[in-house]
């Protein structure tokens, strides 16, 4: 390995795990220099199976952010509760000012193990910008260190204001601090827009999509768990992914949709929640207070799944995919399964409506019509092969398919 250089990455959640695992497994099978990975929310994340698949290389190491203090001090405690929710969290350190101390002592210990040693290298966060993050780069700068945002999702919405209480675009502010950040990296053009306001262009790296591109997906496919449900055989499988709580969804509207599909006796369909909802079992005794015979559909030809089933685990069982904002869809469109994008659900443009009209559902009318057809032939033809072309190039493979390879290029030249 290569004397005192270091690559250090931060994961923090699944959307991490997701779409950074792909750019750590480029680089660790390509590049033989000492790197560590840090998770710094669930210590469960550490035996995900994407992050087991890391563990094959010899150049790396895996530590759970707590790793670095003794379990029995006050330091080890301050840092679980951070973590469980770093943004309330935040809101305290501004509050009280021994809070802020407190953080500055962990910050500054966990610093003091993880750049002993280390002349040159470089430190990855995600697009977040906590007091932690902030603290760390400020003191990875000062020694020398390049400072970079990689991404941990792609742009499922067209629009901005994306929020709910976004009512001008003064929204996109929020994408202003990430220019504490040496480099962001954004896989396309949509989200370059959404920082160009504030960073100087060349600090703004699209490098394409390393969560939907091929050589991902392939690699993906030898490990993925298989998703199994008997009672679902020789029925159209239907897995309808939800959007995270926090974004303007019509709830009791998509309620009416579930019930609208159960009248279909030859359809299966799964409910998918988003993995950071953390409403999403309260969600549930919502939809069933509101639609009690939905309950009688639970087990026969319904099911919830919270955060234990992969998501790419379900959309290979599913014939057919639902939608209401989330990337996955987009690893659908890859390998030619088909998306319908319910748009009436919600109060943004759906980047999949946005280039495929037949996936753009506006009225319940057309859900009806769509899935009676894929209930009578679930080997429809869907896509234009053209306009599925057209979105590979300009939302996964930019400019081209050597996408983590050009990851792993970009990276080197930060060393």
């Amino acid at each position: 390995m290569t004397d005192n250089k270091k690559a250090i990455f931060f994961l923090r959640h699944n959307n991490d795990i997701d779409h950074i695992v792909p750019v750590l497994y480029k680089w660790l099978s390509t590049e033989n220099i000492s790197t560590d990975v840090i998770i710094t929310t669930k210590r469960s994340l550490i035996n995900d199976f994407r992050i087991e698949q890391l563990r094959q290389f010899k150049n790396v190491m895996i530590f759970h952010i707590n790793d670095f203090f003794n379990k029995h001090t006050l330091q080890y405690w301050f840092n679980y509760f951070y973590f469980k929710d770093d943004t309330q969290a935040d809101r305290f350190i501004k509050k009280f000012s021994f809070v802020r101390k407190k953080a500055d002592k962990a910050i500054k210990k966990i610093a003091d193990k993880i750049f002993k040693d280390m002349k040159e290298g470089f430190v990855a966060f995600d697009w977040t910008t906590t007091y932690f993050v902030n603290s760390m780069i400020n003191i990875a700068k000062d020694k020398g260190f390049t400072t970079i945002s990689l991404p941990h999702g792609d742009a499922p919405y067209v629009n901005y204001m994306i929020a709910k209480n976004a009512f001008n675009y003064s929204c996109l502010d929020s994408y202003e601090p990430s220019k504490i950040f040496d480099y962001i990296v954004v896989p396309n053009i949509h989200f370059f827009k959404r920082y160009e306001k504030y960073m100087d262009n060349d600090r703004i790296k699209i490098l394409g999509s390393p969560r939907y591109c091929d050589e991902w997906i392939k690699i993906m496919s030898k490990f993925t768990p298989k998703f199994k449900l008997e009672e679902s055989e020789d029925k159209l499988k239907i897995v309808f992914f939800l959007r995270n709580t926090a974004f303007p969804i019509f709830w009791e509207e998509f309620v009416r949709t579930i019930k609208l599909i159960m009248q279909f006796p030859d359809v299966y369909m799964v409910v998918k929640h988003h993995p950071r909802s953390t409403a999403s079992r309260r969600l549930t005794k919502r939809l069933i207070d509101f639609y009690p015979e939905i309950e009688e559909n639970i087990g026969k030809n319904l099911k919830f799944i919270y955060g234990k089933e992969n998501s790419s685990s379900l959309l290979n069982w599913a014939d057919l995919v639902m939608d209401m904002g989330t990337s996955i869809t987009w690893e659908a469109v890859k390998i030619e399964k088909p998306v319908l994008m319910p748009e009436y659900l919600h109060a943004n443009y759906s980047t999949i409506a946005y280039y495929f009209k037949e996936s753009e559902i506006k009225y319940k009318d057309q859900l009806y019509d769509t899935i009676k057809k894929f209930v009578e032939n679930k080997n429809l033809k869907f896509y234009d092969e053209k306009v599925r072309e057209r979105f590979i190039r300009e939302v996964i493979d930019v400019p081209d398919k050597k996408v983590l390879e050009r990851y792993v290029d970009f990276l080197k030249s930060c060393l």
